[in-house]
């Protein structure tokens, strides 16, 4: 777990709270083909700061080993990369 104090804990379960339930919003506009290439984004984007939550957190890596920590990160960071070009160039190939 994590050496922070329940109180902090509480405080980033409750933002990620608040994140999850932007995402159903960003979600539920996505079903929609004439949506903004932003909400996806956007949606991409708030998945990767509860990653970042999750792993500093809870796993308890804000100061565990650099490494582990640089890993942990990159993984979710490197897949939302990779959803947010699929995107980009079925966007562009729509377009073109």
């Amino acid at each position: 777990m994590s050496d922070r104090s329940p109180k902090q804990l509480m405080r980033t379960w409750i933002f990620l709270l608040g994140m999850v339930l932007l995402g159903m919003l960003l979600a539920r506009e996505l079903h929609d083909t004439t949506v903004p290439l932003g909400f996806a984004l956007a949606l991409l984007l708030l998945a990767v700061l509860k990653a970042r939550l999750v792993v500093l957190d809870f796993l308890g890596m804000r100061f565990g080993p650099r490494p582990l920590r640089i890993g942990l990160l990159a993984w979710p960071s490197f897949f939302a990369l990779v959803a947010a070009a699929k995107a980009l160039i079925g966007a562009v190939s729509l377009v073109g």
